[in-house]
């Protein structure tokens, strides 16, 4: 039949073409699996129309019959595809596997094999009857539909609806540019279930338009590709990163082409939308595209000609099944590190630090003039001839025995710490470096380097005890709180009293984390009050979780001190009581009867003659949940009130804890009444 009297045939074949040039431009993303299922929907959609073409071309029954049944093949096939193209790209990988596939295509195998037994006669399924007619060069089929096509219209609708349903949804979770890239999708979809439903009312054509619809379908497919770059990894990536956020962030295919990037990095490198899909050398410079292949430091200089650096964070963009689909680029600004470290290394540089060269018998050759002010020497380096009447004497060996390593070791720097006395501040810790430069034409010695870093280490030390104190410290009081905050919860109508000692025990939280930051920043207890042993006593004891323990007050006194460290000296001794002794103990404060001082006794068995010398060491504890700070906390309170802290034991074969050097204010007696008086 000649093609002009059919104009069916010809929309048909202008589909097939339409098809088929898609799935080759879709062809570059076939190792992808979303790229896979795109390639096959696109051949399948090609097919269908194709078939139609061949039914309508057909010059006889049997012809036409034969192409009536072969056409299910692709058209089934098209639907089969349409759902798993759509949960791919939707972000549903975990459904597309080989069982769920296989499920899907059993109703279109089954629907396949029924209609050729249904041509065979083998049963009247899908047709109860089937007639061809040719009116006008147009063939058209009578067709009396049995119940397995409606049934087989079901699930064409229902797959076609499950595939809509994954892209709206995907449709609406896109962000921006995103949007009209799922919508596209959603419309292409949407297509050819609007044109078959129309087609099952109004029979408008006498082949299937649903397989020309699929045309359109694909034309706006094509339009995804080149226009939107559906088949790139960024909607996979841009669920791993927030659009605005203030790191740049690239996103590169697995086939090295730029995928997506967020505002800041477009800032950053000046990157037009256009780049996208064009490869990474392309697009940045020589260091950004090595830095993007292989992570670490980017140097970027910005619009205005200032130095940027940035830490590339280079992590796999992985799909459902775990495959890599690309690496997702976040990069940190260490700009500011950077300038840190580039002041940091200068001061250091220009520091005071000792320098000495040193002859192969050990003997000085060279000294700075640093070396010279802090040793207090202004001898001719000659004259120096050794450093061991610098050393302390404790190092000597330690000191020769790095400039024999630097000796024996060229190739090595040797290091050590050793103690130089400065000639104005007495014993100081160097950091010392020695550098075999025997061999060298113009120092011909060894190098050595020494930085102080005495207070440096005293810092460490501070910090670390600082940092004890207040983890230590800061239970007393949050028990507290919390035992009383349990009672709050518990009762129907909460005890103020309760709630006022939730929020002292908070009032003295702060007061120790503020007081304890001021001694880390160098403060001293310099600022003193007279207070009363029996009232800094109870109000410490208040402070404590105690339990069923009990406090008696012997005898009370009045003297000068730090009220917030004295508490902290209290509460210590008293938790010290109470971890090692048990809930019931009693514990007794007193003054001593010199007046000298004051003790803190309990009515345990004591502590063993062989834990005593080591009892006020930082650290050291008998209690399985103790942290061996307490003790080291009071010794360091009494320090620094130029107090002395000692163990006795006590009468009753308890424990006794004796702080002396304690000045009386005068008139004790009288000042320990008043200040009682004023504390209640």
């Amino acid at each position: 039949m000649p093609l002009s009297l059919s104009p069916y045939v010809g929309a048909l074949l202008l589909a097939t073409v339409i098809s088929a040039w898609v799935a080759s431009y879709g062809w570059q993303y076939h190792d992808e699996p979303t790229g896979r299922w795109f390639v096959a929907l696109a051949l399948s959609a090609g097919g269908w129309s194709l078939f139609e073409a061949f039914y309508l071309l057909a010059d006889s029954v049997s012809v036409r019959l034969l192409w009536f049944v072969l056409v299910l093949i692709p058209a089934e096939a098209t639907i089969f595809f349409t759902l798993l193209f759509a949960l791919e790209i939707a972000g549903y990988e975990r459904l597309v596997s080989r069982r769920t596939a296989t499920l899907f295509a059993v109703w279109p195998t089954l629907t396949v094999v029924g209609a050729v037994t249904n041509a065979l006669g083998l049963h009247a399924l899908l047709w109860e009857s089937l007639s061809f007619s040719t009116t006008g060069g147009i063939t058209t089929a009578d067709v009396v539909y049995g119940p397995l096509f409606w049934v087989d219209i079901v699930y064409s609708y229902v797959a076609v609806g499950a595939a809509l349903v994954a892209l709206g949804i995907h449709c609406l979770r896109s962000r921006q540019i995103y949007r009209k890239q799922a919508l596209l999708l959603f419309v292409a979809v949407l297509v050819p279930p609007i044109v078959g439903a129309v087609y099952l009312v109004v029979p408008f054509s006498p082949a299937n338009p649903i397989a020309i619809s699929f045309a359109a379908t694909s034309s706006l497919l094509a339009v995804g590709l080149s226009r939107y770059r559906i088949l790139d990894i960024s909607p996979i990536a841009r669920d791993l990163v927030i659009e605005r956020m203030a790191d740049p962030v690239i996103v590169v295919d697995r086939k090295g082409r730029l995928a997506d990037t967020n505002p800041s990095a477009r800032a950053l490198f000046d990157v037009e939308s256009s780049s996208l899909g064009a490869p990474v050398a392309d697009v940045f410079d020589v260091e950004a595209a090595e830095a993007l292949e292989i992570g670490g430091e980017l140097r970027v200089v910005d619009d205005n000609g200032e130095a940027r650096y940035f830490e590339v964070d280079r992590s796999a963009v992985t799909d459902g099944r775990d495959a890599v689909r690309g690496h997702l680029h976040i990069l940190h600004d260490i700009t500011e590190r950077r300038v840190r470290e580039r002041w940091f290394r200068a001061l250091t540089e220009n520091a005071s630090d000792l320098i000495f060269v040193l002859d192969a018998d050990g003997s000085v050759s060279y000294l700075s003039d640093s070396a010279a002010q802090t040793l207090g020497t202004d001898e001719d380096p000659s004259e120096v001839q050794t450093l061991a009447r610098f050393l302390h004497p404790d190092d000597e060996d330690a000191a020769v025995e790095t400039f024999r390593e630097a000796v024996a070791r060229p190739d090595e720097d040797a290091t050590a710490e050793l103690r130089f006395r400065s000639s104005t501040r007495g014993w100081r810790v160097f950091s010392v470096r020695c550098r075999n430069l025997l061999d060298d034409p113009v120092v011909g010695g060894v190098v050595v380097n020494a930085h102080d870093v005495t207070d440096r280490r005293k810092h460490e030390q501070q910090l670390e005890t600082f940092a004890n104190v207040v983890s230590h410290d800061l239970r007393n009081p949050l028990n507290v709180a919390e035992g009383y905050l349990d009672l709050v919860k518990e009762a129907e109508r909460p005890d103020p009293d309760h709630v006022e000692r939730i929020e002292a025990a908070h009032e003295r939280m702060g007061e120790i984390i503020t007081d304890v930051l001021a001694l880390a920043r160098g403060g001293t207890v310099d600022e003193r009050e007279t207070v009363s042993l029996d009232a800094v006593a109870t109000e410490a004891w208040a402070n404590v979780d105690t339990k069923s323990a009990a406090l008696e007050v012997a005898e009370s006194a009045s003297f000068a001190a730090d009220r917030t460290r004295l508490l902290q000296l209290f509460e210590n001794l008293f938790r010290n009581s109470i971890e090692h002794v048990g809930d019931g103990v009693t514990v007794t404060v007193g003054r001593l009867d010199d007046d000298a001082g004051f003790y803190v006794e309990d009515d345990g068995p004591g502590v063993p003659p062989a834990d005593r010398p080591k009892l006020f060491e930082s650290g050291f504890t008998t209690a399985a949940d103790g942290t061996g700070f307490g003790l080291a906390i009071v010794r360091t309170i009494a320090d620094a009130h130029d107090w002395s802290v000692g163990y006795e034991d006590a009468a009753d074969a308890g424990a006794r804890f004796v702080i002396r050097g304690v000045e009386p204010a005068e008139n004790s007696a009288a000042e320990a009444d008043a200040a009682s008086a004023d504390d209640a």
